[in-house]
């Protein structure tokens, strides 16, 4: 998930370039931001109607969040690759909405997540406006190989994958901690049942434990062009192979012991933290606190 930027320091036309790029990312970023709010009150203003979720409204203002990011992401990058925690969130946010666009395509239950899954994203889109003006440190001398676009691929992807799965475990939380208090709210009435939930969130880890298998891979092909080893065992490595073993344990209990509920929230969210730590968390240590 890495985001490279490839600029030679003895030709200062790059770096203008560069900075200019930096400059215009803050303001695609505050038009980015705007085309995700109006998704955030979509639940706000159709709760008259819970079970109406696939409106012409809902595809309209979804489409439009998923659209900003999308766009923000091909006008910031001017065809270099940026590095920077901003950069990382942006890339983060643009993958998570294309595939929460794309599953809702086929899934109603990931469709009544949106009232999670927007305000969450629009967070990461402040968080990430507002270290716009950081940049991230330039990696000079790597080119994108196939094996590195594709490991970048297939790592956005992983974390889409249990960004959602996260998301459905945080509706199950509080469907059952609804049903056990006996109270009714109109926005976790919105949520997917607690039998759903579960059943798309056992689909969306099994993709994302398959995927994350594959970038692990290409992380290894990749390692092993660049340097010529398979494994370095740094911070985002270590934390990338414990969530996959995390995951791969949740997966067995949960097909072998039934483990369900908010049992398998806890793993669910302990996974998500891991993944944090290893793509977006390391790039706010290296370009934020030590920079």
């Amino acid at each position: 998930m890495e985001r490279l930027v490839h600029v030679e320091t003895s030709d200062p036309s790059r770096l203008d370039d560069y900075d200019v790029v930096m400059n215009g990312s803050i303001i695609f970023g505050v038009a980015a931001l705007l085309t995700l709010l109006p998704a955030v009150f979509l639940p706000v203003r159709r709760a008259a109607e819970p079970d109406d979720n696939e409106g012409l409204l809902f595809w309209m203002l979804v489409g439009v969040a998923t659209v900003g990011p999308v766009a923000l992401e091909i006008a910031a990058d001017d065809g270099m690759w940026r590095a920077g925690f901003s950069a990382t969130l942006w890339t983060i946010v643009s993958s998570t909405m294309i595939l929460f666009f794309v599953i809702s395509l086929i899934s109603q239950t990931v469709r009544r997540l949106r009232g999670l899954l927007m305000p969450y994203v629009v967070i990461l889109a402040v968080i990430a406006l507002l270290w716009s003006s950081v940049p991230g440190s330039p990696v000079s001398g790597v080119q994108m190989t196939a094996w590195l676009q594709v490991h970048i691929g297939v790592s956005l992807i992983t974390y889409a994958l249990i960004t959602l799965a996260a998301t459905a475990a945080l509706g199950i939380w509080l469907k059952e901690r609804a049903l056990r208090k006996r109270t009714t709210l109109s926005f976790v009435e919105r949520l997917p049942s607690v039998a759903d939930g579960e059943r798309i969130q056992r689909r969306l880890l099994l993709a994302a434990e398959i995927i994350l298998g594959l970038g692990l891979l290409t992380g290894m092909a990749t390692q092993f062009y660049i340097a010529g080893s398979l494994v370095e065992l740094d911070h985002k490595t270590t934390l990338s192979i414990a969530a996959f073993v995390v995951l791969g344990i949740l997966l067995v209990m949960q097909w072998g012991s039934g483990l369900r509920g908010r049992s398998a929230a806890r793993f669910v969210l302990i996974i998500y933290l891991l993944i944090t730590l290893a793509f977006p968390g390391v790039k706010f240590v290296t370009d934020v606190i030590i920079s």
